[in-house]
């Protein structure tokens, strides 16, 4: 049926319709009205057998002749009769034997077969009146007979049979049949043209449907139909447009949410994965990408085969075999940490997301060695105040000449606690004003070192330190004063404290378009390579003893940098300068005053 057009079916269902319609009614009433035809002609029939009985009672007697003669003058009498009437008489005597008949020779009547055992004389006999219809092969015809017992006083006794030809009744009902499928050929032509034109009529709005069905599916959908046959097909295209809309909306709306989904992904920092449920990676975004380092793409490979890490592995299978989340933490690349969190997908696969804890982990360490280092750093100077206090409790021992001397180092030693807490005071300071982005103003970098080397002047002159001042006049840039202040004299004491006596520290400046960058080279031992990326963490020392004994608090080069990055600069060393073999430069740059 899918291969059959609409059109075509719906003449069919016509044509059934019309059959099942008009056939059935016209048999019924064919076979009523024939039997109606037959009752009639069964009735008339009886009729024409009662006249003529009624006639043979009134003709002469025939019994008082011999047998011979009486039955053949009854064979004419029959003959006579039935010529008029053109009906077809036969009398049966009682034991079958015909004696008359109106349509054969009377010489020939011997010779027919006994009529006993017609259906008709049975039934005479049995009832006294019977009829039936049979074809009769001496007049080769169709005949209905009628048959009545006769017993008369002027007739010899027996059965009185009258035959009349059912051509009448037959081309009755020819003509009837005739005319009715004629009228059933005309009416079954008009309605099928009808159906034709009905049919055609609404398959059209149906094609129409069917076009903007399929133009809509092929992603069109400013298709509008536009059917006014009838109200469902009114209703169907009003429908199929209101749907058209409704599917625009959701599909821009699900492109939108796409679009959206797809920029929160590339634009995360944390890499995400998609596995599907046979555990092969069925999407990435740009971070995941680029931590797995996959070449070209990720998508149809399995996590073990992306990373190389049984326990990323391990954990998404667990994922796929049923349980609800995993979080853990895994080692890439032996330098980089992420924290992997898998989440299960209801529908099937799982969600893994990998967050870089590499920082998180480092700046842990980093806390935990500075309570280290503080601890450190105060245990040593309050021993040695808690020790020498101790012995100044005796009295004899105050009274010696060593008392002095020990209150002179409790002293130094407190000086020591109050310059490390102070240090820590202004790195929290630095680091305060750097999360509150300190707003920034025009400043001398000149006059802001004149300032800091005045206050470095004494140490320099104890140890026979000069300053070559390369700097200009005036050199402007974007700064906090008294940040710029600390820096400078952070670094110059930094310098003086690690360079030999009667040497010098070179300070200059280089000007580019956007910035100024400010460089201070001593004459010292310089630092080994291993320990530059470390020196600017709080409490790193170089040489830790001979730090301490310089009075220095291990904060000095932390606070620059905090310092300089709370400015918008950067802070870096290069140990030995370019064309030394000893000692070291540290540069750092802030931004020049926007002209």
């Amino acid at each position: 049926m899918k291969s059959i057009r609409f059109r075509t079916q719906l003449m069919l269902s016509f044509w059934i319709v019309v059959i099942m319609a008009l056939c059935i009614p016209a048999f019924y009433i064919y076979q009523t009205l024939e039997k109606d035809i037959y009752k009639e002609a069964n009735a008339h029939a009886f009729t024409q057998l009662d006249f003529i009985h009624w006639l043979l009672k009134e003709k002469p007697d025939f019994v008082k002749n011999q047998a011979p003669a009486r039955f053949e003058r009854l064979d004419q009498w029959c003959k006579k009769v039935g010529k008029q009437l053109n009906y077809r008489i036969t009398v049966v005597a009682a034991g079958g034997r015909v004696i008359a008949d109106s349509d054969v020779a009377y010489d020939k009547i011997k010779s027919m077969d006994n009529h006993a055992g017609r259906e008709e004389i049975i039934s005479a006999r049995k009832y006294g009146k019977a009829s039936s219809i049979r074809y009769s092969i001496t007049l080769e015809r169709k005949l209905i007979y009628a048959a009545k017992n006769i017993n008369l006083a002027n007739a010899p006794s027996g059965v009185l049979r009258v035959a009349i030809p059912l051509s009448t009744v037959e081309s009755r009902l020819g003509y009837f049949s005739r005319q009715f499928w004629g009228i059933l050929l005309v009416i079954f032509i008009i309605s099928t043209l009808l159906s034709l034109f009905l049919a055609r009529r609404l398959e059209k709005p149906i094609l129409d449907i069917i076009e903007a069905a399929t133009t809509i599916g092929e992603g069109n959908y400013e298709k509008q139909l536009d059917i006014e046959t009838g109200v469902e097909f009114s209703q169907l295209s009003a429908g199929i447009n209101e749907m058209s809309t409704k599917i625009q909306q959701t599909v821009q709306q699900i492109i939108e949410q796409k679009q959206e989904l797809e920029a929160v992904l590339e634009g995360m920092v944390e890499g995400v994965m998609l596995l599907d449920k046979h555990g092969k990676i069925k999407a990435t975004n740009e971070a995941l990408t680029w931590i797995a380092k996959c070449v070209p793409s990720c998508v149809g490979r399995r996590p073990m085969e992306v990373f190389l890490n049984p326990e990323i592995a391990e954990a998404c299978n667990q994922i796929l075999k049923g349980k609800d989340a995993i979080k853990q933490k895994v080692e890439i690349d032996n330098k980089t940490i992420y924290e992997v969190n898998l989440v299960k997908i209801p529908e099937g696969g799982a969600v893994v997301v990998f967050h870089d804890i590499s920082e998180l982990v480092r700046l842990e360490k980093v806390r935990q060695d500075f309570v280290a280092n503080v601890s450190h750093e105060l245990r040593t100077p309050l021993t040695s105040i808690k020790g020498y206090a101790e012995t100044l409790q005796d009295k004899k021992f105050r009274a010696s000449d060593q008392s002095e001397t020990f209150v002179k180092t409790i002293v130094k030693n407190a000086d020591q606690m109050s310059n490390i807490v102070n240090d820590l005071l202004e790195l929290t300071k630095l680091q305060q004003q750097q999360r509150e982005m300190t707003r920034l103003s025009a400043i001398d970098a000149a006059a802001c070192f004149s300032s800091a080397w005045e206050t470095c002047i004494p140490m320099s002159n104890e140890k026979k330190i000069s300053i070559d001042n390369r700097l200009p006049e005036a050199l402007p840039v974007m700064g906090d004063k008294n940040s710029l202040i600390q820096v400078f004299c952070n670094l110059l004491d930094n310098a003086i404290a690690h360079s030999p006596p009667d040497t010098a520290i070179s300070v200059s400046a280089e000007t580019t378009t956007e910035a100024v960058t400010f460089k201070i080279i001593d004459e010292g031992s310089g630092i080994p390579q291993q320990h530059q990326g470390r020196i600017f963490e709080r409490f790193y020392r170089v040489d830790k003893e001979r730090s301490r004994a310089s009075g220095g608090t291990g904060l000095g080069l932390s606070i620059c940098k905090n310092a300089v990055t709370g400015m918008g600069g950067k802070l870096w060393v290069k140990s030995p300068p370019d064309g030394q073999s000893k000692g070291s430069a540290f540069y750092f740059s802030l931004n020049r005053m926007a002209s």
